[in-house]
Parts: structure tokens; sequence; C-alpha cells
């Protein structure tokens, strides 16, 4: 393979003063967490609604179609989510925002460094609203499609809750950086600290 044609990978920014420590996360263990914790919320889904509801309803026919598409734009929402919640965080542009294949699935990087308590906040915005936000609803409104969706984004959403927890016990203005190329983050401790 010539050079040309290989891809390029983001170094990671070195800063004076830092030493970098890398957090990542296993894909398989992601998705191992991932499968459970849908499995698990299907079935807090369906007993609840059978609690609340006496059964659930499967709406029009269509629903089921309206279901498929909406899981596909989803997928694609949720990294913008992360994007534009770092991209605020951060008060940078569109610019410093990647997206991507990442062994099989999509991801979004910024190459904006930023305290640890807006990086936890741009990883979890889509559990919030795309998962938890939807499942909650579906209880209102009796939909077991609503509620599907919702588990499923929660159950995708289990990779950002696993980074998250790589990085708990730093303190919340930690100088973090969006891994370039794994799911994780670079955590940047002062030399003082090391």
């Amino acid at each position: 393979m010539s050079n040309k044609h290989k891809k390029t990978v983001e170094a990671i920014p070195e800063m004076e003063g830092y030493t970098t420590e890398w957090r990542t996360i296993g894909m398989l263990k992601a998705n191992i967490v991932a499968l459970v914790v849908l499995g698990l919320f299907c079935l807090l889904g369906v007993a609840g609604m059978y609690a609340i509801w006496g059964g659930f309803s499967l709406g029009n026919p269509w629903n089921g179609m309206l279901f498929i598409v909406g899981f596909w734009v989803g997928v694609v929402v949720h990294e913008l989510i992360h994007g534009f919640t770092w991209m605020w965080a951060t008060h940078s542009s569109f610019r410093h925002l990647r997206f991507g294949l990442l062994r099989g699935g999509v991801y979004c990087h910024i190459d904006v460094p930023m305290s640890k308590r807006k990086y936890v906040v741009g990883t979890l915005m889509p559990l919030l609203l795309l998962g938890l936000v939807p499942f909650l609803l579906s209880f209102a409104t009796n939909s077991l499609w609503l509620m599907l969706f919702g588990a499923i984004f929660i159950g995708c959403a289990m990779g950002d809750v696993l980074i998250v927890w790589a990085i708990r016990k730093e303190s919340p203005d930690t100088l973090v950086y969006d891994h370039p190329s794994e799911p994780g983050c670079v955590i940047y401790h002062p030399v003082s600290q090391r």
C-alpha cells in the first residue's frame, strides 16, 4: 500500500508541564455491557407498560418502518449530539469535529482539550436525549416502539458510560482530550501531581 492511501492517525497533543494517560475501553466489553443493558431495559419497559397500561400499543402498521428509519437516523444523531455538545462546551467550531467509522461503529472526535466536567456532559448527552427521555416518554404514551427506541439507545450509550466510569475518580477540572483513534480519552496530569 502506498503512503498516500494510508490513513493518518492524529497524534495526541502534548502540553508542557503535563503527562498523558490513556483511558480507553475495550469494544468487546462495551458491546457485552450494551446487550445486557438493552435486555434489562426491554424487560423493564414491557413490565412497566403492563403495570401502567395492562399491555402495550404497536400503533399503526407504519410505526415499525418508522422505527427502523428512526434507528438509523438516531445512530447519526447520537454522534452529532456528542459533537455539538462538546462544541458548545468548548466554544469551538465545527472544523474541530471529525466523524467516521471505528471498528464497525460510528464515532465523533473533537480535537479540543476540555475539563472533565465538559467532556462528561458531551459524552452522556446522547444517553439522556436519545435513550432515557424516549424510554420514559413511552410509559406516558404506551408506545412499544418508543420504549424500544429508548432502550436501544440506552444500550448504544453504554460505551460512553464506560468511558465516563474510567475517569470517575478524576477531579471535575482535570484536563481531558477525546482520543482520536480509540474509544476513550486522554487525561492530562500536571507533572507536579505525578
